[in-house]
Parts: C-alpha cells; sequence; structure tokens
C-alpha cells in the first residue's frame, strides 16, 4: 500500500509552490507508480453510472441537491466489491462508504445511504463556475465574484445579509454529507489549472462506533491576476486564495429513538481587486464599440484593493421519536460573518471611474461589515395515513453592523437588531410510490414576509406554483461607506412564479422540455451609479428550453438549453439564448485504464451584463459596455486506475478562432487558454 510518507510530500510540493504545473506532474507519476507498486490492493472495479447524467456538483460534493424534494447524489457511483471474500480477508469500496443528507432525515427518510462516487462522468467540470453548467458568471477567473444567471426568487423568509458573491466557494447548509463507513474513508483532491489556479481537497471520515461516525474536510485554493500591473513577487501575483473547512458528526441511538446530526462550516476568502481592464474599449477604432483583449494590460484599482469575507457557522439537527409518526425536531445555527473591503490608495480607482467620488477621505477607504445570526427552530413532524408533515415555530434574532473610515485615523459606524418570528409547515403526500409525490409548505413571518408553494411531481410531469414576499437584503436597505451611502425603508418584494418540466424518456434518450414564468414586483436592485433602488412596478419573465441526454454504444450527449423573455429590460438583464452542453466517448484500454474523452461548450447570447463594484461586492446596472455573444469550448480527457481518476483539460480551446478573446462580465476577461491536470484518489482503509 503507498505510505502516508508519500502522500505528505505530495501536498509537501504543492504547498511550496502553488502554480509549478512541473510539480504537479511528478506528483501525478508519484501517484501512479504507487498504485502500480501495490495494485493488487484494489479492485478491478468498472465504473458504474459513467454514462448516465447526473445532478450538478456543489462544494458538498458531487450530485448534492437539497430542499424540500430530498437530497440527491453519488447513488450513481461504482459498485463496491463484497464486504468479505473467500478468504475473509476484509475488502472496503464504494459500497461500504456510505453516506446521507440532513433531509433525509427532516423528511423521515431514515435509511437513505448514498455511494460514494467514482465515475468519470463531471470530474472535468473542476471548476465552480463549470460545475454550475454556467449558471453562475464570475469576473473571469477562479475564485472572483459570481452572480446567477437566471432570476432566482427567494425559498424562505426573513430578511438575509446580502453578500452572496463567494456563496460557491463555501459549503451550504444542505451540501454537508454525513457518513456511514464501515472502514476509514480518506478522500483526496489536487488540480493545477494553469494560471496559478490550483485546487487542493483532503478529507476524512471514520465510524467510531457503529453508530456514531466524525469526519473533516479541508479546502484551499489559489489563482494568479489574469490582467493588471504586478511584481513578480508571489504576494502580488495573487487574485484570490481560499480556506476551507468543514467538521461533521453523527449519531443515533441503541433503539434509534433519537439522532444528532452536527457541523461546524468555515470559509475565509481573500481576493485582491483590480475593477477590471482599463484598456478594455479601443477608443481609437472606427467602431466605437470595439473590444480589445489586452491580457497583460493594466486595471484599474492600484495593488491595495482587497475583498476579505470571513464566516464561521455551528450548525445541529436533532430528533426524538415519542410514538410511531410522531417526532420532536430542533434545528439551531449560529453564524458570524465578517465582511471587510479596503482599499489604501484609491486614487486610481478615482481616476478610471470606479468611484465617482469620495465623501470623507481622499487617500484610503476601509470598511467592514460584522453580521451575526442565531436561527432556531423547533417541531414536530412524523408520518400519518400516507402523509409526511412537518409543524414548527423558528425565531430569529440577527445583529448587523457596519464600520466605515471618516479620516486616516477616525470611523463611523452603524448597526441594526432585530428579532424575527417565523411560523411554517410542510406537507407531503406519496400518491402511489416514491416517485409520485404531492408538496405543500407555507412559512410565515409574523406580521411581514409569507411563502406558499405547492408541487405535483409524477412519471408524466412535474409542475408547481409558488408565490412569495420577502424583506429585501440587510445591505440593501442600511449601507454607509466613503464613496456610497444608503439608507432606505423598502417595501416588500413579491413573485409569483410557476414552473413545470415533461420528461419523455426512451431507452437512449431523456427529453425534457420545461417552463419556468415569474411576476416580479416591488424588484430591488443596484442601478448605474451601484446604488440601491427600488421598482414600483411589475415585470415579468418567461423562460422555456429543454435538458437533453442521449447515449448510444460508448457515445454520450448531455445538454441544456433555454431561451428567455423580459418584459423589462432596464432593470434586469438575462442573455436571451443561453446553451451548455457536452459530448463524451468512453472506453477501456488494456482491459484496466478506463477512459472518456470530450469535449465541453458553453455559448449566450450578447447583452448588457451587470457590471461589478468591488465596494459592496455587488453587480449593478450598466449601460456602455455590450458582453458580446461568444461560445467557449473546452476538450477534455479522464482516466481512471483502479479507483484514482485523473483528469487532462484543455479550457478555452478555441481561443483564437474569430477573436483573441471574451468578457464575461464588463471589463473582465474570459479565462485564456489553459491545461488543467488532476488527481482524485478515495482511500478506504
Amino acid at each position: 500500500m503507498i505510505s502516508l510518507q508519500l502522500i505528505n510530500r505530495i501536498f509537501t510540493l504543492w504547498l511550496v509552490s502553488h502554480s509549478a504545473l512541473k510539480k504537479s506532474v511528478l506528483a501525478a507519476v508519484c501517484l501512479i507508480i504507487g498504485m502500480s507498486v501495490n495494485h493488487q490492493g484494489f479492485a478491478q472495479i468498472r465504473p458504474g453510472g459513467i454514462n448516465l447524467p447526473r445532478g450538478t456538483p456543489t462544494q458538498g460534493g458531487s450530485g448534492a441537491q437539497g430542499g424540500a424534494g430530498g437530497a440527491q447524489g453519488g447513488a450513481g457511483g461504482a459498485q463496491g466489491g463484497p464486504v468479505l471474500d473467500d478468504s475473509t480477508q476484509n475488502i472496503y469500496g464504494p459500497s461500504t462508504a456510505l453516506h446521507f443528507f440532513e433531509d433525509d432525515i427532516l423528511n423521515n427518510r431514515d435509511s437513505a445511504r448514498y455511494q460514494l462516487d467514482t465515475a468519470l462522468t463531471g470530474i472535468h467540470r473542476w471548476t465552480f463556475l463549470d460545475q454550475s453548467w454556467n449558471h453562475l458568471v464570475d469576473l473571469g477567473n477562479y475564485g472572483t465574484a459570481t452572480r446567477n444567471t437566471f432570476y432566482q426568487p427567494h425559498q424562505s423568509v426573513g430578511a438575509q445579509l446580502g453578500f452572496r458573491a463567494y456563496d460557491p466557494y463555501a459549503v451550504q447548509d444542505g451540501e454537508v454529507k454525513y457518513y456511514d463507513t464501515r472502514s476509514p474513508l480518506t478522500e483526496m483532491t489536487f488540480v493545477s489549472g494553469g494560471l496559478g489556479r490550483n485546487i487542493l481537497r483532503f478529507g476524512l471520515n471514520q465510524n467510531i462506533t457503529p453508530r456514531l461516525n466524525v469526519g473533516f474536510r479541508v479546502q484551499r485554493f489559489t489563482s494568479n491576476k489574469q490582467f493588471g500591473a504586478f511584481s513578480t513577487i508571489n504576494s502580488e501575483e495573487k487574485l484570490a486564495q481560499n480556506w476551507n473547512f468543514l467538521a461533521q458528526t453523527s449519531y443515533f441511538s441503541k433503539d434509534k429513538k433519537y439522532a444528532l446530526l452536527a457541523h461546524y462550516r468555515h470559509l475565509n476568502h481573500d481576493v485582491r481587486e483590480q475593477g477590471g481592464l482599463l484598456e478594455a474599449i479601443d477608443t481609437t477604432a472606427f467602431d466605437a464599440d470595439q473590444k480589445r483583449f489586452v491580457y497583460d494590460g493594466p486595471a484599474r484599482l492600484g495593488n491595495r484593493a482587497r475583498s476579505w469575507e470571513r464566516r464561521h457557522v455551528f450548525h445541529v439537527y436533532q430528533q426524538y421519536r415519542l410514538a410511531n409518526g410522531f417526532q420532536l425536531f430542533q434545528q439551531g445555527e449560529y453564524t458570524g460573518v465578517k465582511n471587510r473591503y479596503d482599499d489604501l490608495n484609491i486614487q486610481p480607482g478615482l481616476q478610471n471611474g470606479v468611484y465617482d467620488n469620495f465623501i470623507y477621505d481622499s487617500t484610503a477607504t476601509r470598511q467592514a461589515v460584522d453580521y451575526r445570526l442565531v436561527d432556531t427552530k423547533l417541531g414536530i413532524k412524523g408520518a400519518f395515513s400516507g402523509f409526511n408533515y412537518r409543524a414548527y415555530y423558528r425565531p430569529r434574532v440577527y445583529r448587523v453592523r457596519g464600520r466605515y473610515n471618516t479620516s486616516d485615523s477616525t470611523e463611523a459606524s452603524y448597526r441594526n437588531v432585530r428579532f424575527e418570528n417565523i411560523v411554517g409547515l410542510w406537507l407531503s403526500y406519496y400518491l402511489k410510490d416514491s416517485t409520485q409525490h404531492l408538496i405543500a409548505e407555507g412559512q410565515h413571518l409574523l406580521g411581514r414576509d409569507f411563502l406558499l408553494r405547492g408541487e405535483l411531481s409524477t412519471r408524466w410531469f412535474e409542475a408547481g406554483y409558488q408565490t412569495a414576499f420577502w424583506t429585501p437584503d440587510l445591505l440593501m436597505q442600511r449601507y454607509e461607506s466613503n464613496h456610497l451611502r444608503w439608507d432606505n425603508n423598502f417595501n416588500l418584494t413579491g413573485a409569483n412564479t410557476i414552473y413545470g418540466s415533461i420528461p419523455i424518456k426512451t431507452k437512449s434518450l431523456n427529453f425534457e422540455p420545461q417552463l419556468q414564468y415569474h411576476l416580479v414586483s416591488n424588484y430591488v436592485y443596484y442601478d448605474t451609479a451601484a446604488v440601491a433602488r427600488q421598482f414600483s412596478g411589475s415585470f415579468s419573465l418567461l423562460r422555456i428550453g429543454a435538458k437533453l441526454s442521449w447515449q448510444k454504444n460508448k457515445l454520450n450527449f448531455r445538454g441544456e438549453g433555454y431561451y428567455t423573455i423580459n418584459s423589462n429590460t432596464d432593470i434586469i438583464r438575462i442573455p436571451a439564448m443561453f446553451v451548455s452542453a457536452e459530448l463524451s466517448y468512453d472506453f477501456i484500454y488494456a482491459k484496466v485504464l478506463y477512459v472518456q474523452v470530450g469535449i465541453s461548450a458553453h455559448y449566450r447570447s450578447s447583452y448588457l451584463a451587470d457590471a461589478y463594484m468591488p465596494l459592496t461586492q455587488q453587480f449593478h446596472l450598466q449601460n456602455n459596455f455590450l458582453v458580446d455573444r461568444y461560445a467557449v469550448a473546452d476538450a477534455f480527457a479522464t482516466l481512471r486506475i483502479n479507483r484514482v481518476r485523473i483528469l487532462l483539460k484543455m479550457s478555452h480551446l478555441n481561443q483564437g478562432l474569430g477573436t483573441e478573446g471574451y468578457y464575461v462580465t464588463p471589463r473582465y476577461l474570459g479565462l485564456q487558454r489553459t491545461f488543467s491536470f488532476g488527481v482524485f484518489w478515495p482511500l478506504f482503509d
């Protein structure tokens, strides 16, 4: 078996030099040599589910999907060997390293367990943007601020902070996996993506007893600047740096009446803000909108602008069964967020139009927002006459405190403290089997917000309706800094949503037409000056499209496409056309090497995409920079030797065919052509 010394050496190589691709290749060679030395220690297992479409991977792992409908993930992974062979020697694998989600326990699916996903399909989507199938928009590089491509109404009531730009880089509540393993499970991931993009993950889970499991996972990733003047000093070359930590435990009593799930999530995310490319428009060209693709050009902000966000989340869930069909449950969570923005030399930002003006200090800007939330849910749940039910009382108390500099040595502050009382009810009824069900849900913040939702899912169609009114984000209501300030008393934002799909399945084809319709009122947005505003009227959004997966022998296709009709492009901008797809081919070499080669592509039409304001980490309207239509193609090959998966990928393969580049956000260039190499390695003993 490969020694721990080898593992430590590989990790040390990466930590010493984040951007050394040659060391990445050396680490891969060491991995392959180590497997060759003792390949008999692993069973020869064919990847299970390699040709099947699966859910979009997230921070919590491949295919994790939370919500009332339940969590799904990893069930299509490789089938593990038996627990005992003929010589009674222990053999562990994916079938003995199971996991589940809190939603499974909450929704009375206590026996639900999912295998570790060891399929080749999808591992080439190692960046968070690729994992979302480009339903996210960033600033063109790994670890930068993000937003949703499409409109999404709120799914719960109660005021939210409003800092979401770094959400994809943090583990979310519904993504946390709790494990039930028969042996220690170690998961290691390393990807070197070129241009200083590197990610390392290490996780360990183990059952202390058959009913008690503990585990943790740590993540570190970095990226380097694509543009902007900087020296060769490593600290100035870095663009984004991320530390992410998760620790979780689960316990079930011997009589199965009591269950406890708990976890701690931590995010430490640091970004050197650039403000976009200074020379993005060629002012000497005949076409006034002629873009420049200067990957070595200067940025609009100096090297002393920085965004930093730290999150601490402590979460606990527990339930106790008083009688068959009747349980008490409690969910509790403490969240602490500290968000900071510093620019110790604001003159480049003032001269280049990132900041319109300054209010207090003409030399530097320093601001911080501290947020504390205690969120508890107390209720009853169970099953009765075919119904699953849940009723609860949810008290929330939060505090927001903002600080900003008024001079080099003085600062001012503002704060907001509020207590909220929420009640909720959730019902689910299975019509004939677990694949056909009806869900109804209601939430009400006493005296203010409310949400009602119903969904019917059958073999032939899925349809749902949601109506919701919610409090605008706390950041939109009150904000003060050296450059921007507002104090608003906005009305509730409302949205009525109708959605549906019709799954059509044949032996080799899955085709699912989809429709979403939103009628939005009192929408809150950031205007062209990056100031929070509320639109007093209503507008509608209609999105029609389909998801498609097709398999013929060893050839596979997966994709989705949407067309959006927007009745008010003055306050919300969405690309009219959106397509994301991939084509792959699977084969086996020398009976032991499983290979998948393919190409993936993404296209969106031209639109006036939202600009980015680093001061507030928010995207806002702009009318001067058209983000042109563009298709990005990537080529990839993924290999599997025993249980070790290897990734080879060339991103932006089509760079230079037509244009030298593209913009994803005004003044922010998309990623250049770059090569990625990665290793995904699970150990089961």
